[in-house]
């Protein structure tokens, strides 16, 4: 599986119509990607966030499925409309290990 988490630290400005919004482009995303595993958007209530208030956290069968969902129509719309509203961002991407357990790290 491949993960996909972007940490943002989102200005002022977002209002109701922005979260509607992203809400609308998150279930396009999980309708029109294929290999989308687990797509949402939501508050980071972290204590130690350092201002990143808002995460997208996400899961792709593989790199691949991750890879074509990056340029879908659905993942781009949602970057340019968020794109005015973000004022830092991390991203993490990488691959997570099969067969996770309590007895692993």
């Amino acid at each position: 599986m491949f993960m996909h988490i972007v940490l943002m630290q989102l200005s002022d400005q977002i209002d109701d119509h922005f979260f509607a919004k992203v809400a609308d482009y998150a279930e396009r995303i999980r309708n029109e990607c294929n290999g989308v595993v687990m797509y949402h958007f939501g508050e980071n209530i972290a204590d130690r966030a350092m201002g990143y208030n808002y995460v997208t956290s996400s899961a792709f069968t593989d790199s691949a499925t991750h890879d074509a969902y990056q340029i879908s129509p659905a993942h781009v719309g949602m970057k340019t409309f968020m794109a005015e509203y973000i004022e830092k961002i991390i991203v993490f991407d990488g691959v997570m290990p099969t067969g996770l357990g309590q007895n692993h790290t």
